[in-house]
């Protein structure tokens, strides 16, 4: 329905500016293009931001990301404020606006670059550039070349995947277009460019958390990392069996798994057990 609509809309539109000269006609589209582009209203931690949503799919994370994942938002409104906090998989930017909102120091990382137009945006529009810096850039076991596999260019979509259009946690192929992209493992981050060493890590790329773990071994065994979420998709076998390869990583790097976050998303907090003796 809203698609045959907003066709409709978009040929009467052309329609009455086709006696326009050419380049007249083309400069006012453009414009009217983007003057269209809703920004709307959504309160995080009691504060009102406007989310830049150019597309159906970023629509959904303006209407239902808040209550998408509550134990994502409470995890973040638990931690210290002035600690980094690194947004693996950050989308729209939903939570690394809620983090910065919060006091927190923010590396938000997009890998999908008609998404990050919407990261990047949302965090201008709401002066959250003081404490969110956004990249556009995959996080992956290794730092290389590669490519990341879409479905679409719509902005705000979910189950891409770097390296492996199989990976995908959402369908059984991420998609055909693949797209030039460049990846870094959290290890080279630190190591090669210095990045803030993170204190909280949010891992969310719907494909290659195994991966990601996997390339930051030397990081994620530093105490200073104090705590992980990790979506953790288990519903299918071979999704199972990932998901014992990053728990037994995640061990290894002396975590343990906090009992009271397990949301249908799949949401899974790695803490250090010093974390139970506090509380």
């Amino acid at each position: 329905m809203s698609r045959r609509l907003a066709s409709a809309l978009a040929a009467a539109t052309r329609g009455i500016l086709s006696p326009l000269p050419k380049w007249t006609r083309i400069s006012v589209l453009a414009r009217l293009s983007a003057f269209l582009v809703p920004r709307v209203p959504v309160t995080i931690g009691g504060r009102t931001v406007n989310l830049y949503t150019p597309s159906k799919a970023s629509v959904y994370w303006a209407r239902y990301g808040m209550e998408a994942e509550p134990d994502t938002l409470r995890w973040i409104q638990s931690l210290d404020a002035g600690s980094v906090f690194w947004d693996i998989g950050a989308s729209v930017g939903l939570y690394s606006l809620a983090a910065g909102f919060h006091g927190l120091q923010v590396m938000a990382f997009e890998a999908n670059p008609f998404t990050y137009e919407c990261l990047l945006r949302n965090v201008l529009e709401n002066r959250g550039a003081e404490r969110i810096k956004p990249y556009s850039l995959a996080l992956a076991e290794r730092s290389t070349l590669g490519e990341l596999y879409l479905a679409s260019t719509e902005a705000g979509t979910v189950g891409n995947a770097f390296g492996d259009p199989q990976a995908s946690a959402i369908r059984e192929w991420a998609g055909d277009m693949a797209v030039s992209a460049v990846s870094a493992s959290i290890d080279d981050l630190i190591a090669l460019f210095a990045a803030p060493f993170p204190n909280q890590i949010k891992i969310d790329v719907d494909s290659i958390e195994e991966q990601i773990v996997s390339g930051g071994r030397r990081t994620l065994s530093d105490p200073r990392v104090r705590s992980v979420l990790i979506e953790i998709v288990s519903d299918t076998p071979a999704h199972r069996e990932r998901a014992e390869r990053i728990i037994v990583m995640m061990r290894d790097f002396g975590f343990v798994i906090d009992p009271s976050v397990g949301s249908a998303s799949g949401n899974r907090l790695f803490v250090r057990p010093e974390a139970f003796r506090k509380g």
